[in-house]
């Protein structure tokens, strides 16, 4: 039931002020003329200054007086008036002393002023204002300037910007950020260090391109923040042009061919291709050999060689290609160990909107999820997806909306999809939640919403929900939670968030998860954001993926009330309520958790891990039983090696796909290939299918 005060002042500040006047004016024809006055006098939590989104030190009181002395048991209604915080009680009595006392006062999202109207009686309203700041600034996004075209040696038109905000979008003023050229060898105009200004943008006063024709690249660093990238394309006025049509940034096992014949693309002053032009094609490192060359443009102005074969050295191998009057273009290569497979990587669905999770059903059908909501399928045969639902209270807010899926192993008899997403629950409130779905016969439509497990930590503006759903060998539903953000919810035995929570498919609790004071749910704690969740073929034992703080990405064996080790607090004042997770932080502390889960793989430059899966069958050759590991930031696809306690790695890691896109979801389908999903590619996300042989 709603409680008096809530309602009544749900209103824009216009019309707030209309009711406040109307109240008092009904009052004055209403009271007795002769009654002694009452009035409100604010007694404490005026005049404060927070941080948004969270409770201010001192509570909210009134004293209600009639005719000078306290009035008792007078009720007095607390509402926000500006601001979207909340007050601990909307309606108090005044005791003996006439003090009406509304508890803390939560902050709203947004910086600035917020306030309380308080009323009572036939009292005139009063107004108790506090000064929201904004929150530590942790997220970073390019504003302007971004993939611009100038010809070389000249500043592009729109001078890159970025900006940082805090965790409710708030921008954050004051903190330097450093610019520096990359690649082109271009410079900044004007200082390489630009502090944010009060809308949390930092600008450089111009970007020139460097002397060549081909990219250039510029980042904004923040000591611990990501940073942000800039590309831009220096052009050759009035010249003809040679680019990569095919071949670059492939794999292949050393002493083999890449999968894909590298080819270039030849253009005229005036942008027609180019027929009848020969491009000549040289190793530049890695010790390789090329077949075919030199080649041909067609008459589509691509020339195509032959073929390129990796030289005996694993790593990286630099191609280049040289067409007399329109310059020189390198292709890249990753030369594999002897003994992986050949990989041939095919793209299976383009124009996707952010696809979180897939899995697949028992006849071949794929489900996959999109962030901003919905769940759609792929049926076998097909070659567009349809939506399968798009529940309607989904919030998609900045890292969050819908994310894991997983099947009922049993599938083929329930038909049960199970889905992890942040929920609406009312204006004010949203929540993660497991909710599970009955699947229609035709894959047209679901049924039979059952919300399993709700009130799952969420952070304000969508931050580390984590969210990887994976049924266990044990047939239980296991999930994986982030932090939101929050200093004290990964080491809360209160708090779902920085979690690995095990339940049963009809939501109770099974044996086995961690006693109270933990909550019911939780089977591991202490993990910041852990996006993959994969089970050892075999032994069964489940393995995180944990995505860093900017100092390192873990892979991690996870038992039974293992402690991941994250706390984020302030390390010399464990009373401050900011969210330390971007200082430097350890993401495994082994000095405050001596008995924390050791990682078993380390990323100390972070490259952003997300999801992970298991390698299975012959076809992967030395790669069998090895984890695959997406990327976001760095744009890989990780082969790690696992010794057999899953303790430790054998050998270096393998990186693929280097630098192409960011990689989100991992799985092994059915047919033995691997599926990848891509995260914010420009033009529309795509999911790949990748055969190894």
């Amino acid at each position: 039931m709603a409680r008096a005060g809530e309602d009544r002042f749900k209103k824009s500040p216009m019309r707030t002020n209309s009711c406040w006047w109307c109240a008092v004016v009904l009052g004055a024809c209403a009271v007795d003329p002769n009654r002694p006055e009452t009035r409100l006098e604010v007694r404490a939590g005026a005049g404060q200054t927070g941080t948004v989104a969270r409770a201010l030190d001192q509570p909210v009181s009134v004293q209600v007086l009639r005719g000078g002395a306290p009035l008792a048991a007078a009720k007095v209604g607390f509402a926000v008036a500006m601001g979207s915080g909340q007050v601990e009680r909307a309606e108090v009595e005044s005791d003996v002393e006439g003090v009406a006392t509304a508890g803390r006062w939560t902050l709203g999202v947004g910086a600035g002023l917020q306030s309380v109207l308080v009323t009572a009686l036939d009292a005139v309203p009063v107004t108790i204002v506090a000064t929201a700041t904004a929150d530590v600034g942790i997220d970073v996004a390019a504003v302007e300037g971004d993939g611009q075209t100038a010809p070389r040696g000249t500043a592009v038109a729109a001078p890159p910007a970025m900006r940082i905000t805090d965790t409710h979008g708030n921008p954050v003023g004051g903190l330097p950020v450093d610019w520096q050229v990359i690649e082109g060898g271009g410079s900044v105009v004007g200082p390489a260090t630009v502090a944010t200004g009060a809308n949390g943008v930092s600008r450089v006063q111009g970007w020139v391109l460097g002397p060549n024709a081909g990219q250039n690249r510029l980042v904004a660093r923040m000591p611990g923040l990501p940073q942000v990238t800039f590309t831009a394309t220096g052009t050759a006025a009035g010249m003809p042009t040679i680019a990569a049509e095919a071949g670059d940034l492939q794999t292949a096992p050393v002493s083999m061919n890449v999968p894909v014949a590298p080819a270039v693309l030849l253009r005229d002053a005036q942008g027609q291709p180019v027929a009848g032009v020969s491009v000549t094609f040289g190793v530049m490192s890695g010790g390789g050999s090329v077949t075919g060359n030199p080649a041909v443009s067609d008459g589509s102005g691509v020339a195509r060689l032959g073929a390129w074969r990796l030289g005996s050295t694993p790593g990286a191998q630099l191609l280049a290609a040289t067409a007399a009057g329109f310059g020189t273009v390198t292709f890249r290569a990753t030369g594999l160990a002897t003994g992986a497979p050949m990989l041939d990587r095919a793209v299976l669905l383009s124009g996707l909107a952010v696809p979180w999770d897939l899995t697949f059903a028992p006849d071949g059908t794929l489900v996959f999820s999109e962030r901003g909501g919905a769940i759609r399928v792929l049926r076998p045969g097909a070659t567009t997806s349809t939506v399968l639902h798009r529940p309607s209270d989904v919030n998609a807010a900045g890292q969050s909306g819908m994310m894991g899926l997983a099947l009922d192993p049993d599938f083929a008899a329930t038909r049960h999809l199970f889905a992890y997403f942040s929920a609406r629950v009312n204006p004010s409130t949203v929540d993660n939640r497991i909710v599970r779905f009955r699947v229609n016969d035709g894959w047209d439509g679901v049924s039979d919403r059952q919300d399993l497990l709700v009130g799952i930590s969420w952070g304000g503006g969508g931050a580390h929900s984590g969210g990887r759903l994976r049924f266990g060998p044990d047939g239980l539903l296991y999930l994986t939670t982030g932090d939101t953000r929050s200093a004290s919810v990964p080491q809360d035995p209160t708090a779902l968030g920085s979690k690995v929570l095990r339940i049963r498919k009809d939501g109770t609790i099974p044996a086995g998860n961690m006693a109270p004071p933990y909550r019911a749910p939780i089977w591991a704690f202490g993990f910041r954001n852990p996006q993959g969740l994969a089970f050892r073929p075999g032994s069964g034992e489940a393995f995180l993926c944990e995505h860093g703080p900017g100092t390192d990405d873990e892979v991690t064996k996870v038992t039974a009330g293992g402690n991941g080790g994250w706390d984020p607090k302030n390390p010399s004042n464990p009373n401050d309520a900011t969210y330390w997770g971007y200082m430097g932080t350890s993401m495994t502390d082994t000095t405050k958790f001596p008995s924390a889960l050791r990682p078993a793989f380390r990323d100390a430059n972070s490259g952003g891990m997300s999801g992970c899966d298991f390698l299975v069958g012959a076809q992967w050759r030395d790669w069998a039983g090895a984890l695959a590991v997406a990327s976001l930031g760095d744009r890989n696809l990780r082969i790690v090696q696992l010794a057999p306690d899953g303790l430790s790695t054998i050998g270096q890691p393998v990186t693929l796909f280097g630098g192409m896109e960011r990689l989100r979801a991992v799985v092994q389908g059915p047919d033995g290939a691997l599926y990848v999903t891509t995260d914010g590619r420009a033009g529309g996300d795509q999911l790949w299918r990748i055969t190894a042989r």
